[in-house]
């Protein structure tokens, strides 16, 4: 019934029939993109303010699977699955990260303070002097489980969104038993003047670079705007309540920002708590931003078009983490334009790869070259 409610009222809302709704969201389905029927109206594609051949740009969950078939490297993929080892690998490399003051159940080699026990870490937070500290686990995704803890009151920590909960129901709640373990880093403060605008969290911004024969080279940018609810900007699907803003790649300035999706989503210019303008805003550290991006990149050649998160500090951009993909409906509710776009395409006929998006011939096919199975993994050199 509700899935039924929502196509009556998105056929409202265009004015248009249910038919014509139905009809075109089976062509977009056969198409490229491959869109499923709730990405339809999640991306609000009954809308008439745009061409057939322009909602035709964009993708859903199944041609995102088959993006990250062919764009990332499995060899590569611990690489940001396991976040202490990705931060290690930057920290080598001499690339601005949030600082680590200790992890708890890693196990594996670290010059870090290690905290083995359920008890070293209720020791370490209950040390006023340790914190404020932000958590995360070093496996997770969409910011789950991050989490700032600001001070402790006794024997409970008062946490990033003004709760307290007591030190030892915390640890508890960490305690899954993942061997990658928990991170615990020094809390960024974004840079001043967008803690002006959105508030005394990071707000940071997710950039898709992708790896031409030439070098790597920007290809989206989207600012993830915190409206001050969490300890994380991230987007959720728009079920955080955060929003995204689409960010122009040659000036850093935010231009559309939206808030949820579907029928509910909004595009607004101001910031719901601050009540700052966010369009027209310009982003600190663009250039320093671009060229982090990119000289990352080189470090990653197993990503071809990687999502990476960056906070922007007083001191400067820092990499939050690296993506091996990333989500593509980020930008494709902020910019209302399909990842698939003309640019996107161009991309990657320069690395020979656009063929390979249509169909599924070749699935068990085994290459000559590298030994991997699939056509799709064919193109890589090791």
């Amino acid at each position: 019934m509700e899935i039924i409610d929502s196509i009556k009222q998105a056929a409202r809302d265009s004015n248009r029939t249910v038919l014509s709704l139905l009809l075109e969201a089976w062509r977009l389905r056969r198409g490229l993109g491959r869109l499923g029927f709730s990405e339809y109206l999640d991306f609000r594609l009954y809308q008439t303010d745009l061409s057939f051949e322009a909602k035709s740009e964009f993708g859903g969950w199944r041609v995102q699977a088959i993006l990250e078939q062919i764009l990332v490297d499995t060899h590569s993929t611990i690489l940001t699955i396991d976040k202490l080892t990705m931060y290690a690998m930057f920290l080598g490399y001499g690339l601005p990260t949030p600082g680590i003051r200790a992890v708890y159940r890693a196990q594996k080699p670290q010059p870090f303070v290690n905290l083995d026990t359920r008890e070293a870490l209720a020791s370490y937070l209950r040390d006023s002097g340790n914190l404020p500290v932000y958590l995360k686990p070093s496996f997770g995704s969409y910011g789950r489980g991050n989490t700032l803890v600001k001070a402790v009151e006794g024997d409970s920590l008062v946490l990033g969104n003004g709760t307290t909960i007591p030190i030892d129901e915390f640890t508890k709640s960490i305690d899954d038993g993942r061997t990658f373990g928990w991170i615990l880093q020094e809390p960024l403060s974004p840079h001043t003047q967008i803690a002006e605008v959105c508030g005394d969290k990071i707000s940071g911004v997710r950039i898709h670079t992708f790896l031409t024969p030439n070098g790597p080279q920007l290809v989206k940018a989207i600012f993830k705007i915190n409206v001050g609810g969490r300890d994380s900007d991230n987007f959720q699907h728009g079920a955080s309540g955060n929003m995204l803003a689409t960010v122009d790649i040659e000036t850093g300035t935010v231009s559309r920002v939206i808030t949820g999706t579907g029928p509910g989503q909004n595009t607004v210019s101001v910031h719901p708590r601050t009540g700052a303008a966010l369009v027209g805003f310009q982003l600190p550290h663009w250039p320093e931003i671009k060229r982090l991006v990119c000289e990352a990149h080189l470090a990653l050649p197993g990503f071809i078009c990687p999502g990476w998160d960056i906070a922007i500090c007083d001191d400067g951009p820092r990499i939050l983490e690296a993506n091996a993909f990333g989500d593509i409906d980020l930008s494709q509710h902020a910019y209302r334009r399909g990842f698939l776009d003309e640019q996107f395409v161009h991309l990657m006929k320069t690395r020979g790869l656009d063929s390979l998006l249509a169909g599924n011939r070749g699935l068990h096919k085994k290459s000559a070259k590298n030994g991997r199975v699939g056509l799709r993994s064919h193109h890589w050199t090791w």
